[in-house]
């Protein structure tokens, strides 16, 4: 079984399989390197070839601000929903408590527009129970 990694697609190819198909700048490597190379990946990193060609593990770039954005909009509206409960007229919570609610609810609906560094995101903190 012949199997190669080709940089240009960063992506393993068989001779069986693929044929001709194989990218031009494909190098072959062996089944332990390819099952080595997938549990690094499994584990975390990424796979890049190096200035040989050659495939090597490599730890993945940081996320960029619109991802940290992203994940934070996610996160933030699974807040709401976690706290959805606490607006509904039949439940049985103190006034005063259900106004910091939705203090807090507010603050998690501003936290995009408050933010600065998305790599620091300073969370409202939500109201004891």
């Amino acid at each position: 079984m012949s199997l190669f990694f080709a940089p240009s697609t960063g992506g393993f190819y068989k001779a069986e399989i693929h044929g001709d198909a194989i990218p031009p700048d494909a190098v072959e490597i062996t089944a332990e390197q390819h099952a080595s190379l997938l549990a690094g990946q499994t584990n975390g990193s990424i796979i890049v070839a190096d200035q040989a060609g050659l495939p090597t593990l490599a730890s993945p770039p940081p996320p960029s601000p619109d991802q940290l954005m992203m994940w934070m909009r996610g996160e933030r509206d699974q807040l709401l929903r976690d706290s959805d409960f606490t607006q509904l007229p039949d439940t049985p919570i103190d006034p005063a408590l259900r106004e910091e609610w939705r203090l807090y609810r507010q603050a998690l609906r501003d936290l995009p527009e408050a933010i600065t560094d998305p790599a620091a995101i300073n969370w409202p903190i939500p109201p004891a129970s």
